[in-house]
């Protein structure tokens, strides 16, 4: 899926980017892959980051920019060389590399994106069109994922885990990387992965702790930035609990969709992008929908209560353990600052 996703990604630059050169295709795959790494713990569409002369590129993506595909077209540079930059006490440095030009074989599947992903490449894309080439190398230039590698070095992609004055720098250059989301989707992916691979029922204690973690991030909710989401976020708050109650399997699946609503809005909002991009109404109705579909979820998770509870407990237990769960939630929406529901 990651490498349909990098393919998709590429065809989408080529088609929304006008002629885009070879080191912007690059860097857009790149800045597309830090913004969700730092959001999201992995990265969207590369695997493998190299280090570069011009900044990190993604090998598959690099090998897909250099020679025609069944996806891309590409047209060789010419022997005709263009100028670079003249810096000090030093020539003007030729290249070549911005000669190449792509034309698409086959059309970008957007189906394969979330509508988070959709509107980061947007972003990303749009970031990049009034900007040189070299420039947003510069830019790739001011994180220690390229300082403090070589040449033809791998990248470890948990080196793409940028620090609080690299986020600063990411978003001074007008691009967004930190927030809410970022701490939520950050602590709660990896735990729901442990689980859902722990042994079910989860023990109470178990339970007790993650629902001091769901309850840190109600108290720490970004009211009023993201007021519009709130009511959707609570209506996931309690499809989380209810997973972890009933049946812990939902946990990743429940988690990586509310992070992405989450990312979506935010970012929306982060980004100005309304009334420009999307108008209110459609980020309203977006939420709404988010949160009918959070307690739809609830709703089934509550009803298929796999596995079964342990035989010592009985239909009065599991009402107090839910009443138990609403009392916690309640708890931390009461703590949080004014104006919270």
């Amino acid at each position: 899926m990651q490498k349909k996703k990098l393919i998709n990604a590429l065809l989408y630059a080529v088609e929304r980017g006008g002629r885009i050169g070879r080191t912007k295709l690059l860097k857009f795959i790149f800045f597309v892959d830090l913004i969700y790494y730092n959001q999201r713990g992995a990265t969207l569409c590369g695997t493998t980051y190299i280090r570069m002369p011009k900044g990190p590129a993604e090998a598959a993506a690099f090998q897909l920019t250099f020679e025609p595909s069944a996806y891309l077209d590409v047209k060789a540079p010419t022997a005709k060389a263009y100028p670079g930059r003249r810096t000090s006490g030093s020539r003007s440095r030729g290249r070549s590399y911005e000669s190449y030009t792509y034309y698409p074989r086959v059309q970008a599947d957007l189906s394969l994106f979330t509508p988070y992903e959709r509107v980061l490449l947007w972003t990303v894309l749009q970031w990049m069109k009034l900007k040189s080439a070299d420039h947003i190398s510069d830019i790739t230039h001011q994180f220690r994922l390229w300082k403090e590698f070589s040449d033809g070095e791998e990248i470890p992609l948990e080196r793409f885990r940028l620090n609080s004055s690299e986020l600063a720098y990411l978003e001074r250059c007008g691009l967004h990387a930190d927030g809410f989301e970022r701490t939520f989707c950050t602590g709660i992916l990896p735990l729901s992965t442990e689980v859902c691979d722990a042994l079910h029922p989860l023990k109470a204690e178990r339970i007790a702790a993650i629902e001091e973690v769901l309850n840190s991030f109600i108290a720490t909710y970004p009211l009023p930035a993201l007021e519009i989401f709130y009511d959707a976020y609570l209506a996931w708050d309690d499809a989380y609990r209810s997973t972890l109650h009933h049946n812990p399997s939902h946990a990743t699946a429940l988690a990586t969709e509310g992070c992405d609503a989450l990312c979506f809005v935010s970012h929306v909002v982060a980004m100005h992008m309304i009334p420009a991009v999307y108008r209110e109404e459609q980020l309203q109705e977006f939420c709404d929908a988010a949160e009918r579909r959070f307690n739809t979820e609830r709703d089934a998770i509550i009803r298929d209560k796999s596995p079964s509870l342990p035989p010592d407990t009985d239909a009065e237990v599991s009402s107090l353990v839910d009443m138990a769960m609403r009392i916690s939630r309640d708890l931390a929406c009461g703590e949080s600052p004014a104006g919270r529901r």
